[in-house]
């Protein structure tokens, strides 16, 4: 076993991103390795983003910075995208194969996920499965999956299943809140409702399609009036505060749409929007989340944080891993698929019953928090063990 009385290990995560998601897997991983491991931790941060946007080579320097320190954390970010990368951007972006072998410190591929859409190309997909292949091969590698239905999506796309490949939960249910800020765009004495969109890919996320039995209506447009529906529902039974909460730029799209189609006297009395934040404000960003009486979130980590902050939340789903993972820990009474053809109805309810349920709910979700609090340390006495062989 290791002796040293503290671990340096690289985190490899997209540190300079505004997408605040990538914030709360930071804090949430680093949270909660931090309390687990038996030893200190001492963080040596290392931008993903900067490779993935062409400022830094993956190359000789990379390993040299992995091989002084005692072990490589790849952080769990969307990594399965399938996009041409290097036709996008001219740039590599991957640690090229041939230096992998030069790696001779422990790496940990911790709650990697994917987010790919059926008919979608997934561009280098040979290059996915030899990537995985050579990970399991290797001894010195250990892979994590997000506890989001990655594992099938991976057996689906690659064949490969292993009991060498371990899930854990999302480390953004761990986001650590900033709890004494004063937030302005809060209103006392009113239902204070956060409204988080989501407009990522659009093209796939929203592709037009009618189902045989013609349930399910893809449509973006179906999906922004049904929520302006509930939402004008729900003020006709509460006094309520909106909060529009957009966590990367894309979102600004949606909520455009939908202040169109909004009563204007919600609008321009009863609604506000929040900005943007960088990773190094993930507590401040967050802290909002742990004041609402209410969360509408379309987005994994509006979701996932407002589950482990114990925040009453319905999520309102347009991608499978979400149904994936809330059916996975039992909460599946609590999202409403967006496409369907009553979602407007099926998420007024749902939204009423949270706000006449809080105090419920949150004895609820502090339950489920706690369940994956204790799987999330079983993975880490396993990858501290790793770490320290």
């Amino acid at each position: 076993m290791n002796k040293k009385n503290r671990l340096r290990l690289i985190h490899l995560a997209n540190f300079n991103s505004t997408n605040i998601g990538n914030g709360a897997l930071i804090d949430g991983l680093e949270n909660t390795v931090e309390s687990d491991f038996p030893v200190p931790v001492e963080w040596l941060r290392e931008s993903w983003d900067n490779y993935t946007f062409g400022f830094i080579d993956f190359d000789q320097t990379f390993v040299d910075k992995v091989n002084v320190s005692d072990g490589l954390i790849i952080g769990g970010a969307v990594t399965f995208n399938g996009r041409d990368y290097n036709q996008r951007t001219g740039t590599r972006f991957e640690l090229p194969f041939e230096l992998w072998s030069q790696i001779t410190k422990p790496m940990v591929f911790y709650g990697l996920s994917y987010r790919h859409w059926e008919g979608q190309t997934y561009h280098h997909l040979d290059k996915l499965k030899m990537t995985i292949e050579k990970i399991l091969e290797a001894p010195n590698m250990m892979l994590t999956l997000r506890n989001d239905g990655t594992r099938k999506w991976l057996l689906k796309m690659t064949g490969i299943e292993s009991d060498e490949i371990f899930d854990v939960p999302d480390p953004a249910l761990f986001v650590r809140p900033d709890l004494d800020v004063e937030y302005p765009e809060f209103v006392e004495g009113v239902k204070n409702v956060i409204i988080a969109f989501n407009d990522e890919d659009s093209i796939h996320r929203f592709n037009e399609h009618r189902s045989k039995s013609n349930k399910l209506i893809l449509s973006r447009d179906h999906v922004v009036k049904s929520l302006v529906t509930a939402m004008e529902r729900l003020t006709e039974d509460y006094s309520i505060n909106f909060i529009l909460v957009p966590h990367y730029f894309d979102d600004y799209k949606m909520m455009t749409t939908f202040l169109e189609q909004i009563r204007p006297q919600l609008a321009h009395q009863q609604m506000v929007s929040t900005g943007l934040c960088r990773v190094k404000d993930t507590g401040y960003f967050y802290g909002r989340y742990a004041r609402a009486d209410l969360a509408i979130s379309m987005r994994v980590h509006s979701m996932s944080p407002c589950i482990g902050l114990g925040t009453p939340m319905v999520a309102y789903t347009t991608q499978n891993r979400m149904t994936e993972f809330m059916d996975g820990i039992e909460l599946e009474d609590i999202y409403v698929n967006a496409f369907l053809p009553n979602s407007d109805d099926k998420l007024f309810q749902c939204a009423r019953y949270m706000l006449n349920n809080g105090d419920d709910l949150r004895i609820r979700l502090a339950g489920t928090r706690s369940k994956l609090r204790a799987n999330s340390k079983k993975i880490h006495d396993k990858i501290y063990g790793f770490l320290s062989s």
